[in-house]
């Protein structure tokens, strides 16, 4: 449901903050994808013998393991809503809907939320830093943990809440990681639950202008 404590005069507010802009957050994110992806690549192939598919662990899975993780990732998303609710917290981040308020165009904050930044965070933190984390003394578990701490604190545009919320889905991420040995099982739950929240914020900014 649309959140009771954004008003029409602080949603205003948002759309003018630079910082909560849906435009710039599409085009740095793009870049971003572009520039470090681009960079990860190039550090693995100049590593002697390695090979860009094995070292990211670009592996293909059975449709039904890829089902599995998603119902994992669904049941997680439900638990978390109702636990926002009963905090009497908004489902939706107002940051978000600013975001996707001030998107133009839409497509663009589409494409990079729901491709590009799934795919450079996927591939550095599940895949760059996993491998090289999970190789070392820490191990798996610890990995898990770590590059899931990692990836929340990089969300600063969200409050303790959010970053929290992060933290956590990023758990069920690296665990997807280290239990399938492929990084496109994370990578495509990423996905997925940015194509929510953002099917959820393009929702509710269109009943709030209706």
């Amino acid at each position: 449901m649309l959140n009771p404590h954004l008003s029409e005069a602080q949603l205003t507010a948002f759309m003018k903050s630079s910082g909560e802009n849906g435009y710039i957050l599409s085009v740095t994110t793009l870049v971003t994808t572009l520039v470090c992806c681009s960079l990860i690549v190039g550090i693995i192939k100049l590593k002697k013998g390695s090979v860009l598919a094995d070292y990211l662990r670009l592996r293909t899975v059975p449709p039904k393991v890829m089902a599995r993780w998603a119902g994992y990732l669904v049941g997680m998303m439900i638990l978390s809503d109702l636990l926002t609710m009963l905090l009497g917290r908004p489902i939706v981040p107002d940051v978000m809907l600013a975001m996707y308020a001030t998107a133009d165009p839409a497509w663009l904050f589409w494409l990079a939320l729901v491709i590009a930044a799934p795919l450079f965070e996927e591939t550095f933190f599940r895949g760059f830093l996993f491998r090289g984390l999970e190789s070392s003394f820490i191990g798996p578990v610890c990995t898990i943990f770590t590059t899931a701490a990692l990836w929340a604190v990089i969300h600063v545009q969200y409050d303790a809440y959010g970053v929290a919320t992060v933290f956590v889905m990023g758990l069920l991420f690296g665990a997807a990681r280290a239990v399938t040995g492929s990084l496109l099982v994370p990578l495509g739950l990423h996905a997925l639950t940015n194509l929510a929240s953002t099917i959820e914020a393009a929702l509710l900014v269109q009943r709030f202008h209706a």
